[in-house]
């Protein structure tokens, strides 16, 4: 009995080593998921200044489905695991305006789809504020540039490559930051350890030198949208005013 307990200890202690040798091996990770981008002042092309679209839902999908995005206006889906070695991602909504001139994705229409590639790369896991790496990224973007509105008469179709380096990011999402899970957030359907959030603004450069500036989507605190509410009772006011004095 002594020699079948002695063998059991051991066995549970090999086992037991197995299992913690296999976790310490085991690397960090970023899921497959989405980025969802807000587009930031500083954005141009051509020399003129765009500006993001919202795409206001978003159809994910699967079991997720139709979403609503916010100020969402630029949506990466990455299609691989990342683990330090390159994975590929695409982008798969983009919408951007200025005045008369707005900009959407060939894809949007159906041609041909902005493919690219993402090395995600590892540091030190960090605690919560702390960046966990940097990320390197390329897309080849078709877009259409059109007349007047969203859908309207397309007056270019152009494809160029977005490059972006060593842009830090981090496991957790910033402070106000848009998150939804299955999405951006919990990924591996447990906790942040395999979501991918790039910190602060960054940008994509193309050859042409125009520049996608860019940062997480974030929520607008509950004040700002009181005071924009206000903003907008206080014009409407002024109008129902103004209508009356005129009659």
């Amino acid at each position: 009995m002594k020699l079948r307990g002695a063998m059991w200890i051991a066995r549970v202690a090999a086992v037991s080593a197995m299992l913690t040798v296999g976790v310490a091996n085991a690397g960090p990770v970023v899921n497959p998921g989405y980025e969802l981008y807000e587009t930031l002042s500083g954005t141009t092309f051509g020399g003129v200044a765009f500006q993001g679209v919202p795409i206001g839902n978003f159809n994910f999908g699967g079991t997720i489905g139709v979403k609503a995005v916010g100020a969402t206006d630029t949506i990466v889906q990455r299609l691989a695991s990342a683990s330090g070695a390159a994975i590929p991602v695409q982008l798969v909504d983009l919408q951007l305006g200025v005045g008369f001139y707005f900009m959407t994705l060939q894809s949007a229409r159906g041609g041909p789809a902005s493919t690219g590639s993402e090395t995600i790369n590892f540091g030190p896991e960090a605690p919560p504020g702390s960046p966990h790496g940097t990320v390197d990224s390329f897309f080849d973007v078709f877009f259409d540039i059109r007349l007047g509105s969203l859908s309207g008469p397309i007056a270019l179709s152009e494809t160029l490559r977005a490059t972006s380096q060593g842009v830090p990011w981090n496991h957790f999402p910033p402070t106000g930051a848009l998150v939804i899970a299955g999405v951006n957030e919990f990924l591996n359907g447990t906790n942040s350890n395999a979501d991918f959030f790039p910190i602060g603004p960054f940008q994509s450069v193309f050859p042409t030198g125009a520049v996608h500036r860019m940062s997480v989507t974030t929520v607008p605190e509950p004040g700002s949208l009181s005071l924009l509410a206000i903003g907008v009772l206080a014009g409407v006011g002024r109008q129902l005013l103004s209508r009356r004095r005129a009659v």
